[in-house]
């Protein structure tokens, strides 16, 4: 009787981490946010998404691309940005440029 009340403790624990698990990652798809910074290629990095970063400050940055706009046209360009969430839920996270500004 003790032990079957551990065994259902056990298997209700598992499943509420399971459950929670299942969140973990998705992203709200209709975050937007504005920045000012400066927009250069990706160049070669160890992800494979995204076509540029758009450096904030020195320790901030965004992996992004476009796919209304030609971001190669503002390259080292100081920019102020719209980006949308792509929801990839990577690591580092993508984004699409919804709007692009020269500062």
């Amino acid at each position: 009787m003790y032990s079957m009340r551990i065994t259902k403790l056990i298997l209700l624990t598992a499943a509420i981490a399971a459950l929670a698990a299942c969140n973990k990652g998705k992203t709200d798809n209709n975050k937007t946010l504005t920045f000012n910074g400066r927009i250069w290629p990706k160049g070669t990095t160890s992800y494979s998404y995204g076509t540029h970063l758009v450096f904030i400050d020195k320790f901030t940055w965004y992996v992004v691309e476009s796919t209304s706009l030609t971001l190669d046209s503002y390259n080292g360009d100081s920019v102020t940005v719209v980006l949308k969430d792509m929801g990839i839920g990577g690591n580092p996270e993508l984004y699409n440029v919804i709007s692009i500004i020269p500062r």
